[in-house]
């Protein structure tokens, strides 16, 4: 006991430990609250239908939940069976919804230039040089 009231450099050292064991230990805490509450907004908004994205990035449908399974499914209406902790949010699509044929047909129609093929490789002039 001697040795502690001899050296206060120790007793500094000590009480700096047990202060950032406490603080840790807050921070810890409340991680944990953030985690949990994050996890139950998820679970609020898991309703058959909506849009899910995987820890993978697979974008697919909520169908439904089966203990720790939840059962997505794909554009092309392929279901398929995944732990639940691997559902990272749920959201929009980050892409466009596909268009209908109607909208394609109408679309294949229209005059669309592509850049580095706008002309025609035969319009040339008797030089050999591209009109352009």
């Amino acid at each position: 006991m001697e040795f502690l009231t001899n050296n206060p450099m120790l007793i500094v050292l000590l009480g700096l430990l047990v202060l950032m064991m406490i603080m840790s230990s807050r921070g810890r805490k409340k991680m944990m609250e953030q985690q949990a509450e994050q996890e139950r907004m998820l679970n609020e908004s898991l309703v058959p239908g909506v849009w899910v994205r995987t820890g993978i990035g697979l974008w697919a449908r909520y169908v439904d939940t089966d203990g720790d399974i939840v059962i997505l499914e794909t554009a092309d209406g392929t279901e398929m069976y995944w732990e639940r902790s691997a559902i990272r949010e749920v959201g929009e699509l980050p892409f466009a919804p596909e268009i209908d044929a109607a909208e394609a047909v109408d679309s294949e129609d229209e005059d669309e230039r592509v850049f580095g093929l706008d002309s025609d490789p035969t319009d040339t002039d008797p030089s050999g040089q591209s009109k352009l």
